[in-house]
Formats: C-alpha cells, structure tokens, sequence
C-alpha cells in the first residue's frame, strides 16, 4: 500500500491498494475510486471506554474498513475545511490524540483511552493512545507543525493548538486567571517538558482557511 496526502490547503489522501490490502477510515471520506472494493462498517464501541471517548471526546463509535478486490487507486477527503497528516507509529513510542482528529489508520494500529485520574481528565481532555504499529493519519486545521521538544524547561503551546504528541513528554495543563484571559484572549496553556515530538495546528476548527477545489489534482495523481 502506498500513500500520497496532496498540497495544502485542501489536501486528501491518496491510496495505491494491492488487491486484498485495508484501510481503517472515519465515515463518509471516498470521493473517488478507480476499482472494486468492499466496504464494511464496524462498531469500535465494544466497551464504555469507548462510549467515553465519544461522549466527551467526539470520536467516531463506528469506523469503515475498506478492502481492495484488485489493485485500485482510491482517494479521501475530510468533511470540513480540515487538512490531513501521517505519523508513522512504532509499538514502543505510542502517540497520544485528541480523539475527534482521527482520519484513517493502516489495520495495524488501533487506541486505548489514556488511563488518567478525573481531576486530570478535566484539566486536560481526553485523550487516546495508539497501540501496535504503522500508519496513522489525523486531521488539523491550518497549517500543521511538527515539533521537536528537548527540554527540561516548560514549554508552552495553547490548548486549541496542540493535537498530537509522543508519550515520552510530560504534560501539564496551566491555567491563567480571569483577569489575563480577559485582557489577552489566553486561555487554558499546556506546559510540556522532555524528549518527544508535538503536532500543532495553526489554527482550530470554525475558523477561516483557505479553500481551494478539492478534486483539483486527483486525476493527476490517479493517472
């Protein structure tokens, strides 16, 4: 299987199956297809865990699975003004998420709800942690930055900003007082210290992106 995320802004997904290879995606994403497939939909809500992280975190409770009956080409798109990345994903450096971000999974990767105690949980969202190996791909709104943190001294990222990270680093939520959100529009902070990488958006859902037409580009990457 081979994978190719378009230019931003307006980017999708574009997918090389050899017959037999699947795809885990979120629901309603196929906007073009050259070959025969099937496509089935799975309940991923086996447990409250789950249930949780829709409720309070917006993920999907239901996933589709799509298999490749020949070798095709097949391409996806987010719903909104959203833009899609990949993070390759190791069996011992887990990624943490926020739930409602993600887009598609190669079948080697799966989630658990990250096991915090309810005042944590409050302070800083849910969170989902990647199981297993291979690739995932997330949505983010605006342009999206990978950074690498090696620091024992804090550093800050806005609540709405950060959307990924490696398990290695240690994160704390800061809040500022009432009187400094008013004058300043800053709200909720993250304090992120050790040795990992973050993703961050630039900007969050609802705000203005460029646009620019979807299928613009699809039929050179299909030909």
């Amino acid at each position: 299987m081979k994978f190719k995320i378009s230019d931003y802004p307006s980017s999708y997904l574009g997918i090389e199956f050899e017959k037999d290879e699947k795809l885990i995606t979120e629901k309603g994403n196929l906007i073009y297809c050259d070959g025969e497939y099937t496509v089935n939909n799975k309940i991923e809500a086996r447990n409250y865990k789950n249930w949780i992280a829709k409720i309070f975190g917006g993920k999907s409770l239901t996933y589709n699975i799509y298999t490749a009956k020949e070798n095709l080409k097949l391409a996806l798109s987010t719903k909104d003004n959203a833009e899609i990345f990949s993070i390759d994903i190791l069996e011992d450096n887990p990624i943490l998420i926020e739930p409602n971000l993600h887009f598609a999974r190669t079948i080697g990767v799966e989630f658990t709800l990250e096991k915090k105690d309810w005042k944590t949980t409050l302070n800083d969202g849910l969170k989902l942690k990647t199981v297993g190996s291979g690739t995932l791909f997330l949505k983010g709104y605006g342009k999206i930055i990978e950074q690498k943190i090696n620091s024992e001294k804090p550093i800050f990222i806005d609540e709405n900003a950060l959307i990924a990270f490696e398990d290695t680093l240690k994160i704390k939520t800061i809040s500022r007082n009432l009187k400094e959100f008013i004058t300043t529009g800053e709200g909720l902070l993250f304090a992120i210290k050790g040795n990992g990488k973050v993703w961050i958006q630039t900007r969050k859902k609802g705000e203005h992106t460029s646009s620019g037409g979807i299928l613009d580009g699809i039929f050179n990457f299909m030909k």
